[in-house]
């Protein structure tokens, strides 16, 4: 059976994320690896959360989410194939993914993206309400138009909104071997993370660090993951026919998708920050400069309303 992992952190203590989480919980029907990170000592989540439950504490307060994704994996079963990458604010609408993406993971593809249509929900928002969404497709959907370009833009503004082109992450399945050789992209610090790793997918190196501005360090960090990556999944994509609901905690706009690269500009992955001994990112020495924005993005973010 295939296992899924999770992250949990929460600096800012948003009420949201703890509501979002449990209502993942309770419509998921596989087996969870959840790593919850407390930068305070203090922790949401309990034993009935996850069917493996690993809480760390202490560490820096950035994007921490493939990092700890990576500790979910050291603990997920030894005789388990495959494994589902999914963020904790997420449901689906069918209830036979798990199979699908199995068949689909032990025939003829490396990673799947685990639907081929993505669902914001509004605040507030039953499931299945159509008139309260903004919609996106899977990678490989946009891909497979014909327009592959678009996967280098992501999102655009229509009527000053934040609107989905397509959406690079909520849920994947990766064959265990991958992510035993590979792992993933960690130090996408304040986020982008999924986009980061579908560009190694498809090859788009120099668009996506174009894009989100990286300087020669951020770079060279990246493409000595993304490169092997891309060459072992060699093409080896695909998605599952289906719906995922994205359930609401903030206003896209306040994410702040287009500018928060530049909060980086002169961040160094090889000599700002380490893995520390819980698993976690630290800095490697006082950065006030780069705690101080990073902790104003998470407040900024406004994912209670």
């Amino acid at each position: 059976m295939i296992w899924a992992i999770t992250s949990y952190f929460n600096p800012v203590r948003y009420k949201r994320r703890l509501l979002n989480y449990r209502a993942f919980r309770s419509r998921l029907r596989v087996p969870l690896v959840a790593v919850e990170l407390s930068f305070d000592g203090q922790f949401e989540l309990t034993k009935s959360d996850a069917d493996i439950l690993i809480q760390v504490s202490g560490g820096a307060v950035l994007w921490q989410k493939e990092r700890l994704l990576n500790v979910a994996l050291e603990s997920v079963p030894p005789d388990v194939e495959n494994v589902a990458l999914l963020d904790c604010d997420v449901v689906f609408d069918r209830k036979d993914w798990a199979e699908d993406a199995e068949a689909k993971l032990n025939e003829r593809c490396d990673i799947i993206q685990l639907f081929s249509e993505a669902l914001y929900l509004k605040k507030d928002s039953p499931l299945n309400d159509v008139s309260a969404i903004n919609a996106g497709i899977s990678a490989p959907g946009i891909v497979h138009t014909g327009d592959p370009s678009l996967l280098s833009r992501g999102t655009h503004l229509m009527s000053g909104q934040v609107r989905a082109l397509y959406q690079p992450g909520l849920a994947w399945a990766v064959n265990r071997t991958i992510l035993r050789e590979h792992q993933l992209y960690d130090a996408a610090i304040v986020g982008s993370g999924d986009n980061l790793m579908v560009a190694s997918i498809y090859g788009h190196f120099e668009r996506i660090t174009g894009r989100y501005g990286f300087n020669a360090r951020r770079k060279q960090h990246y493409l000595q993951w993304a490169l092997p990556f891309n060459e072992r999944i060699a093409g080896r994509i695909g998605c599952l026919p289906g719906t995922i609901y994205h359930l609401w905690h903030g206003d896209l706009n306040d994410r702040d998708y287009r500018n928060r690269q530049k909060l980086l500009e002169n961040f160094d992955p090889y000599a700002d920050i380490q893995v520390g001994s819980n698993g976690a990112w630290q800095w490697t020495r006082p950065n006030v400069d780069f705690e101080e924005r990073l902790r104003a993005y998470f407040l900024n973010r406004r994912e209670d309303g």
